[in-house]
């Protein structure tokens, strides 16, 4: 076994690994052990509290220590002070960039940066650092940072910046006034730590347009005079303020030119895994499993604990990350639609096929096409694994079978006009895998919709949407994020694609069914607005055409 660590300057995360499977068997958290930040007894004091009792009764061959503050000068007493209270024979202790760098960039190449209490940024290539930017601390540095996230905060709230309903909001969380934020800052220890606990704040009115644009001018900052130095353009993230800020960091690195890869908040588990691989020899190394992002824990604990507005705030907090996961996927939507247009204009069909939640969306969207379009309903099909019963009622195994889905498709005689794409959160599901590969191997233009990065269905289809949302509010339900990410993307998919074969006109369903009262009277007044006549005219106009499309036709074509 051994023990590793990645600390930043508040909190540090421990875990006791496995070194041969990559396992962890247990994991714990201290305060932050940062050397400029903390005295030699403190450190020790730290250790001795909150490590020393979780690591009783385990014989550690090794400790690997990664943490803020850790440079080369202090690297030789951090080990001495990690040695005077954990027993083991080697002990190590180097930069949490070190260890950013090992869990996100490995043997590739790209800049790595952490976005946590302090902020920092480095270049490294085939596992070495090859270039940085001095990160200065939260005074003179650590821009995009939540210490100076808090810092702009607190200023803004006490020199009269930021608008009157967000001071009413943060008087009533926190109750302070501006002696009791100046005594902390100025005559307290850990005040970047402080200014930084106010980053809570910011995530939890993020809707708000002072917030987000705060947030998104730190973040320019950060971008303008860190990552700009760098030539190459491929961007690694970690951090606590990276994960919870994504959507506006990932906006403000791509307008720089720069290729988010992949934001993590805490690398413990890709650096379990890198130890794991250093102690196998090459020959022995094998491909690590594929890592499902959409099973990850969820960053709450303790659900049943939380008030239910709690509950509904973060749900809420999280399910704002999936529009902007939606809109990375844009260019490969684009992509499917661009080609679906043209092959429904010549007589060709979609199919959304999937299992349990993901076939259910798949089914509902294209229900919802013939009343909204007046499209029949053999043009866009949901098919799910189980058959109709399975879109009320589990049924056992239909996922796992990856026949089965071609031979559902095959019951509607498939061409290379069709379309198919495969919805599955994890872009595992056999299902979904089979009839993807089947359908491209017939001519298909196959698709799939997925919450993870290069997975199975991934690597199958034409066309790979990936919706990486991030693990679930509950821990594995994909109802949640990755389901609402999917009903967008479906949105898009057909909303477009019957515009694009002229389904609508101006920006209303010129085609719609006309199945009840209300969207009768919708119509009528469609074509109120649309020829200028009078209401019950109108209506009976309607009645006689049965769409709102062919009711003008034939009026225009009778003034022509």
């Amino acid at each position: 076994m051994i023990l590793i660590a990645d600390g930043g300057s508040t909190k540090c995360d421990w875990a006791v690994v496995d070194c041969t499977s990559g396992e962890i068997d247990h994991r714990f958290q201290s305060e932050g052990l940062n050397p400029y930040a903390r005295t030699e007894e403190q450190i020790v004091e730290i250790l001795a509290r909150d490590v020393a009792p979780q690591v009783e009764g385990y014989s550690l061959s090794a400790l690997h220590f990664y943490g803020a503050g850790v440079t080369e000068a202090k690297s030789e007493l951090m080990c001495q002070l990690l040695g005077k209270v954990v027993n083991t024979a080697e002990i190590t202790a180097q930069s949490d960039m070190e260890c950013a760098a090992k869990a996100l960039v490995g043997n590739s190449e790209g800049v790595v940066s952490i976005l946590g209490t302090g902020s920092n940024s480095a270049h490294y290539k085939d596992g070495q650092r090859v270039g940085g930017v001095a990160a200065l601390g939260y005074i003179l540095g650590d821009e995009g940072s939540g210490s100076v996230l808090g810092k702009t905060l607190l200023a803004d709230i006490f020199k009269g910046v930021a608008p009157g309903h967000i001071v009413e909001l943060f008087r009533a969380k926190y109750g302070i006034e501006q002696a009791d934020v100046l005594e902390s800052v100025y005559r307290k220890e850990n005040a970047n730590r402080y200014l930084a606990s106010y980053a809570t704040f910011l995530s939890e009115h993020i809707d708000d347009s002072y917030i987000y644009t705060l947030v998104e001018r730190c973040f320019e900052s950060f971008a303008t005079r860190n990552l700009r130095q760098y030539r190459v353009r491929n961007l690694y993230a970690v951090g606590s303020i990276a994960y919870h800020f994504e959507s506006i960091l990932r906006r403000v690195v791509e307008r720089e030119g720069f290729n988010l890869i992949k934001v993590v908040k805490s690398p413990i588990d890709a650096l379990a895994e890198y130890y794991a691989g250093r102690a196998h020899s090459e020959q022995q190394q094998t491909e690590q499993p594929f890592r499902k992002i959409t099973e990850e824990p969820s960053y709450y604990d303790n659900l049943e604990g939380m008030s239910v507005s709690e509950c509904l705030r973060a749900i809420n907090r999280e399910d704002s990350r999936v529009a902007a996961a939606v809109e990375r996927c844009l260019p490969e939507i684009e992509k499917l639609v661009s080609q679906l247009i043209p092959r429904l204009k010549r007589g060709g069909r979609l199919f959304y096929m999937g299992a349990g939640t993901s076939g259910r969306l798949g089914v509902l969207d294209a229900s919802e096409v013939p009343p909204t379009f007046g499209m029949p309903p053999t043009v866009i099909i949901g098919i799910i694994a189980g058959g109709d019963k399975a879109l009320r009622t589990p049924v056992e195994g239909a996922e796992d079978d990856t026949e089965q889905g071609w031979r559902d498709l095959e019951q509607y005689n498939p061409t290379p006009l069709d379309t198919v794409v495969g919805i599955a959160a994890s872009g595992t599901t056999p299902y979904v895998v089979g009839v993807l590969r089947k359908a491209r191997e017939n001519g298909l233009l196959t698709a799939s919709i997925a919450s993870n990065r290069n997975s199975a269905a991934a690597q199958v289809a034409e066309i790979a949407i990936e919706t990486v949302v991030g693990s679930e509010f509950v821990t594995g339900s994909s109802r949640m994020k990755s389901g609402t990410a999917q009903k967008l993307v479906c949105n898009m998919i057909t909303t477009t694609a019957m515009i694009g074969i002229g389904r609508v006109r101006g920006n209303r369903m010129v085609n719609m069914q006309l199945t009840n009262q209300k969207l009768l009277d919708r119509g009528t007044r469609m074509i109120v607005d649309e020829l200028g006549m009078e209401y019950t005219q109108a209506r009976n106009l309607l009645l006689l055409h049965g769409s709102v499309e062919r009711a003008i036709q034939h009026i225009k074509s009778e003034a022509d």
